[in-house]
């Protein structure tokens, strides 16, 4: 079976499972055939960007728990990525892709340079991705929804997760 493949199932299985989310307010149903759709664009920005293992599963946990719609998917707001968006905007998925595989990449490089670091990566990515200073509750919500959905991608067949 192809990694392509492979990932497709995960991600069916993962991604799309027949639930509402809920995040706040905001209640949003998830679109299955929305969600394999996004998959190979992913994957391309992913790979341009060397976001593989665990970082590709973060990926995937980022734009779970982000929902955003089109121009936010990936829930990147840096003036320069809504720039690209706003030339671009067919591209938004691509483009918010790769600005998050980005983020992910250079954080992890970031992580592992901090000598003394005490936390684990997805709270240090969280501390940048969405900084409490900006939004504490936001913060605090972002990295328990990130870890939820990594850990999902992770271990699709744990029961309870």
């Amino acid at each position: 079976m192809s990694i392509i493949n492979t990932l497709a199932g995960l991600f069916w299985a993962v991604f799309c499972c027949p639930e509402i989310y809920c995040g706040g307010a905001v209640c949003v149903q998830i679109n299955r055939k929305a969600a394999l759709e996004e998959l190979p664009t992913i994957i391309a920005a992913a790979e341009r960007n060397n976001c593989r293992g665990d970082d590709f599963l973060i990926l995937l946990a980022i734009r779970k728990a982000e929902n955003g719609r089109p121009g936010r998917e990936f829930g990147v707001l840096h003036p320069k990525a809504l720039q690209q968006i706003d030339a671009e905007p067919k591209q938004s998925l691509d483009i918010q892709a790769g600005w998050a595989a980005a983020t992910i990449v250079k954080n992890r490089l970031r992580w592992r340079n901090c000598i003394g670091a005490d936390c684990d990566f997805i709270n240090f990515l969280g501390n940048r991705y969405c900084p409490a200073s900006a939004d504490a509750e936001g913060n605090k919500n972002w990295k328990r929804n990130v870890r939820y959905w990594f850990e999902k991608f992770k271990n699709p067949g744990i029961a309870g997760n």
